[in-house]
């Protein structure tokens, strides 16, 4: 992955474009749904650039085999487009309601403009922290940005009978759940939830799947990289028979 400065920031193709990245500990699937919470004043700048013009930034997640960029953590090479969502103050926080959108490849990151300092637990303002770089770098930002290009939608259609096996596995797997916490299955009704939470066999429905069963960081890696909707079903299924695997060997280990 290349690292520019911000005098390397290269002229865009047709199909690429600039975006703040906003690097956590955990990935965030097409579709996949949280609740966030902004205090340092580098993620409120960005929070400040883009609710101005509506645009949206990438939630990516930090990758700790990748040496960092003047302190800061470098990311995975995939990421999902996030528009924010109900954006509101509590005391010095912003909170706002974080999706996934369309998933992004990274092409090369742009060095921020400041390297990372520890503030304790009283952080500057961003007029403040701006003041040190203005004049010498008047484009630059506090956070990391990155030139990416889109990830098409996936191809194909998965056919109805593995769409049905899924759902019978993933219905297995929270009957197997239930089991072991002594709830009882009958008071569920589970096939209907189902259907009422799954009614058609799209993009849409498997990656909202995908978001309730994929939660290995390297399966997530995976699966935002996929381009054929049979792969990202072999995925999910090869998710939940881990699953079930586990519980499996827990059980012999209980017996």
């Amino acid at each position: 992955m290349e690292i520019l400065k911000l005098n390397q920031i290269p002229l865009l193709k047709e199909n690429q474009m600039i975006i703040p990245l906003f690097t956590l500990e955990s990935l965030l699937l097409p579709g996949d749904e949280m609740v966030m919470r902004v205090f340092e004043p580098r993620y409120k700048q960005m929070l400040d650039d883009i609710t101005l013009d509506n645009l949206a930034y990438g939630h990516v997640m930090s990758n700790p085999a990748m040496p960092d960029i003047n302190g800061w953590l470098v990311p995975y090479d995939v990421g999902t487009l996030v528009q924010v969502n109900d954006l509101e103050e509590q005391g010095t926080n912003l909170l706002y309601g974080a999706k996934g959108g369309e998933r992004f490849r990274i092409l090369s990151l742009i060095e921020p403009a400041l390297k990372p300092e520890p503030f304790d637990a009283i952080f500057p303002s961003v007029n403040e922290l701006m003041e040190q770089y203005i004049e010498q770098a008047p484009s630059g930002k506090l956070y990391v940005r990155a030139v990416i290009e889109i990830i098409p939608e996936l191809k194909g259609t998965i056919e109805p009978v593995k769409w049905e096996s899924l759902l019978a596995l993933w219905r297995t797997y929270i009957e197997n759940i239930a089991e072991i916490n002594e709830m009882d299955v009958d008071e569920f009704d589970i096939d209907n939830e189902i259907k009422n939470m799954f009614p058609n066999a799209d993009n849409d429905a498997i990656w909202k799947l995908a978001s309730l069963i994929i939660d290995s960081i390297e399966d997530q890696i995976q699966a935002l990289k996929t381009i054929d909707i049979n792969e990202l079903s072999s995925i999910i299924e090869s998710s939940i028979q881990k699953k079930l695997n586990m519980i499996r060997l827990f059980r012999q280990s209980n017996e």
